[in-house]
């Protein structure tokens, strides 16, 4: 009887992992809010400037799309940079 429940246990574990691979949450047991705060910073200013740039050049060509298509990505890394902003300071210990 244990060996079945140390099985379902461990069935249970392996779905948990998987999940938490498919759904992103190892960045976030692997990162704090300031560090993913500043990944969002970095990948906005990317995106504003070499996104901006490759929209200019291929502006001829479905041009609306390229535009929606860099609004949706400035926008998504704006909303998880304010995510990110703490609400508590962050200098507390965790428990």
């Amino acid at each position: 009887m244990s060996s079945s429940s140390d099985s379902r246990r461990a069935a249970s574990r392996r779905r948990h992992d998987v999940g938490k691979l498919v759904t992103g949450e190892w960045i976030v047991d692997r990162t704090s809010a300031r560090q993913r705060r500043i990944l969002h910073y970095w990948l906005t200013l990317l995106w504003f400037t070499v996104g901006l740039v490759l929209w200019i050049v291929l502006r001829n060509d479905l041009w609306f799309v390229g535009f929606m298509s860099l609004y949706a990505i400035w926008i998504t890394h704006l909303a998880g940079w304010a995510a990110e902003t703490p609400v508590e300071s962050e200098d507390e210990s965790r428990s």
